[in-house]
C-alpha cells in the first residue's frame, strides 16, 4: 500500500478535487489517502472558536479540537463522494475513531499500539483498494476529538505509513518539492532532488515549513521513502527523502 497526503491548498476548490481524482485514477496501487481541511477552513474554524470563548468561558483547547476537527471530516466526505462519482471505489474512514491519543488537546500524543490495533481491525472489516481519511485529527478513548498540532496532516500520513509498512508516502504540495529556499521569497530557490532523513531533519530544524517537523521519524523507523511532489504537475519528480 502507498500513502498519499493532500493538503488544504490541493483541495481548496472543485478544480483541486478534480485534480486529486486524476492523480488517484492514474495509479493501480492500493492507497490510503489522507486529506486536510479545504483551503483556509481551519483558520475560519479557529476564529469561530475564539469568538465563542469570548462569550462563554470554556476550556479553549478542548473546545478547539471539537470544533476545528469538523473541517477535515467534511472535506474527506466530499472527496470520498467525488471519487465514487468518478467510478473510483473507496472507503471513508473516521480517524477520530482509529487514531488514539491522550487528552493533550491541540498537541495530542499518539498511542501507536492502540492505533495500529484499531487500524488493522478497521481495514479488515472494510476491505477496499482506496481509503480516504483525515489528517491532523484523532480521538481519546472516551470519545473526544483531539488534534496533533497545526499542519499535523503530514504527521498523520507518516504514522499511517509506519503502521501499514507502506511502500512509500507522497506529500502532494503546492511547490515543486523541497526547495533550497521559500520560492515565494527567493526567485533563485532550487529544487533539492534527493535528501537523507538526517538532512531533512536538519532542514526542518532550521525552520523549513514544507513538511511537518514530526513527519520524518515514523518513516525513518521503517525505512519508508518520502516523496514531496507538486499536485498540479504530478509527472514531475519532486523530492525524494530516503
Amino acid at each position: 500500500m502507498k500513502v498519499y497526503k493532500f493538503g488544504g491548498a490541493s483541495v481548496r476548490d472543485a478544480e483541486g478535487i478534480r485534480n486529486l481524482a486524476k492523480i488517484v485514477k492514474s495509479t493501480n496501487d492500493n492507497l490510503m489517502i489522507v486529506v486536510s481541511a479545504m483551503g483556509k477552513t481551519t483558520n475560519a474554524l479557529e476564529g469561530l472558536t475564539r469568538a465563542l470563548c469570548q462569550y462563554d468561558l470554556r476550556d479553549f483547547d478542548r473546545l478547539y479540537d471539537q470544533v476545528v476537527s469538523t473541517g477535515e471530516l467534511q472535506s474527506t466526505r466530499i472527496v470520498s463522494a467525488y471519487l465514487s462519482h468518478c467510478g473510483i471505489g473507496n472507503q471513508w474512514l473516521d480517524m477520530t475513531q482509529i487514531m488514539v491519543t491522550d487528552n493533550e488537546f491541540r498537541h495530542a500524543n499518539v498511542d501507536m499500539a492502540a492505533t495500529k490495533e484499531n487500524l488493522i481491525k478497521t481495514l479488515n472489516e472494510h476491505p477496499c483498494q482506496v481509503y480516504v481519511t483525515q489528517g491532523f485529527i484523532a480521538g481519546t478513548t472516551n470519545g473526544l476529538r483531539t488534534t496533533l498540532g497545526r499542519e499535523g496532516s503530514d504527521y498523520t500520513a507518516a504514522i499511517l505509513a509506519n503502521l501499514l509498512d507502506a511502500e512509500s508516502l507522497t506529500l502532494w504540495k503546492d511547490v515543486p518539492g523541497v526547495m533550497t529556499a521559500d520560492p515565494t521569497m527567493d526567485s533563485n530557490a532550487k529544487l533539492i532532488e534527493q535528501m537523507s532523513y538526517n538532512e531533512a531533519d536538519i532542514f526542518l530544524q532550521q525552520g523549513a515549513q514544507v513538511i511537518h517537523r514530526k513527519t520524518i521519524a515514523p518513516l525513518r523507523d521503517k525505512h519508508i521513502p518520502l516523496y514531496v511532489k507538486p499536485f498540479l504537475h504530478p509527472e514531475e519528480q519532486g523530492t525524494l527523502i530516503h
